[in-house]
């Protein structure tokens, strides 16, 4: 008989309250400790002939996660680290954010939730590497315990920002998002319906793509790899 490994887990996010899409991963995990934990309320009575009682009256659950903080190409960041450093010091919805776990070995354990992250730096001495630490504390709507395990299903892609903004026709923006892997060639990427004049892949969250030409205003910018099509994301470009 073998041991399950404690690394099997994976951890994604989503802007999505939800919890229907836009899922991006969580990269650089090295530790995750989840935790339902129920408020217990003294039930003890004569009938139960001298022995203490207890009943949960209210259950609360986290998920806290150490990751190290790595760059991907053009020293971006993260894309899902940055989702959950968005929340940092909001208020309302624009504090909250979808979060799920599962086994990546496809068991039985995936779990997914509304939540308030709080974001700690640690490792902060000169020798270490950078680390941070994120509990999300769930709210809103329960836990969904044991929810169809998602490693099985491949994800759409998801775009989260094209840098910078107001380029025009033959100039490069920057596409940051994740499951960018698969890319179609060609039709790939498009501006408002028409095809990229060119674009370059660099990882699965990273695209450089060059504008056709077009109208200056709000456009939409459309990612499609071989598993299907992104959000539609607004942008706005200059002629």
């Amino acid at each position: 008989m073998t041991n399950a490994l404690a690394r099997k887990f994976a951890l994604q996010v989503t802007t999505d309250l939800t919890l229907a899409s836009g899922w991006v991963p969580l990269n650089g995990i090295l530790d995750l400790d989840p935790e339902v934990a129920p408020s217990l309320e003294d039930a003890t009575a004569y009938d139960v002939n001298g022995w203490g009682s207890s009943e949960p009256t209210l259950q609360a659950w986290t998920v806290q996660a150490t990751f190290f903080r790595r760059y991907a190409a053009g020293n971006v960041y993260d894309a899902g680290q940055e989702l959950v450093r968005a929340c940092i010091g909001q208020f309302a919805t624009a504090a909250r954010i979808g979060v799920r776990w599962y086994d990546k070995n496809g068991g039985p354990e995936a779990n997914s939730g509304v939540a308030i992250p709080s974001w700690k730096r640690t490792n902060t001495a000169v020798k270490n590497l950078e680390q941070a630490q994120v509990t999300f504390t769930g709210t809103d709507i329960p836990l969904n315990q044991n929810i169809a395990n998602p490693y099985t299903t491949a994800l759409n892609p998801v775009i989260l920002s094209v840098t910078p903004s107001g380029v025009g026709t033959a100039g490069a923006v920057t596409i940051q998002g994740s499951g960018f892997t698969g890319l179609v060639p060609t039709t790939g990427v498009k501006f408002g319906g028409t095809n990229a004049t060119s674009f370059s892949l660099l990882n699965d969250s990273q695209i450089v793509a060059v504008l056709p030409s077009g109208s200056a205003g709000a456009t939409t910018v459309l990612v499609t790899t071989s598993v299907g099509a992104s959000n539609s994301f607004t942008y706005t470009r200059a002629v």
